[in-house]
């Protein structure tokens, strides 16, 4: 039993070195733990009228359609851009226009998306394709993938992983961005999407 309690308290430690805040957007029901020592660059007008104004689901809708159907909530980087040059681990959560009817078609709608990236980034591929998982107790779509890019003579090997939250006429991304073979930061990403 003692050894299960230290256990258990090594791991709360390892966390909470990890994280010290929380992005809490509790109008659209959502929250997420901030990586500790990451730069935030977040979208404080938006996440200011959010979390201080009484907004109806329609009106929340309308907001989210208006700025050409995508809205950049927060964005935290692992190192300062201005002193740190290649490609910064990233996490990148914005909501995005959906005007789908069920879980099916949300799911095709990211499938055809993807679709459309491949055609953009450079040998683009997946390595989880988009498939339903249960976080927090919703559906929500999960997947991840690789793709290439090009700067001089350099090529950048990126992953991504994503995870798709549907809500009633959009759905919130976040996406888990790095260079692969550079660092991994893939246990602090599981970690901060248990915090969900």
């Amino acid at each position: 039993m003692k050894k299960v309690l230290l256990n258990l308290m090594f791991l709360l430690l390892f966390f909470n070195s990890y994280c010290q805040e929380k992005l809490d957007i509790k109008r659209i029901g959502f929250s997420i733990d901030i990586p500790k020592n990451w730069t935030t660059i977040q979208n404080d007008e938006i996440l200011k009228n959010l979390n201080n104004f009484e907004f109806t689901d329609e009106q929340i809708n309308h907001l989210f359609k208006s700025n050409n159907s995508s809205v950049n909530l927060a964005t935290f980087v692992k190192y300062n851009p201005k002193t740190y040059a290649g490609i910064i681990p990233t996490i990148k959560i914005r909501t995005r226009e959906s005007e789908v009817a069920n879980l099916q078609d949300f799911l095709k709608q990211i499938q055809n998306s993807n679709e459309e990236l491949k055609k953009t980034l450079d040998d683009f591929k997946f390595i989880d394709n988009p498939t339903f998982i249960e976080l927090s107790r919703k559906k929500v779509v999960k997947f991840s993938v690789q793709f290439h890019l090009k700067k001089d003579d350099h090529i950048f090997t990126i992953s991504s992983r994503s995870y798709y939250i549907p809500k009633d006429g959009y759905y919130i991304s976040l996406n888990f961005i790095e260079e692969i073979g550079k660092e991994d930061n893939s246990i602090l990403f599981e970690d901060l999407i248990k915090t969900i």
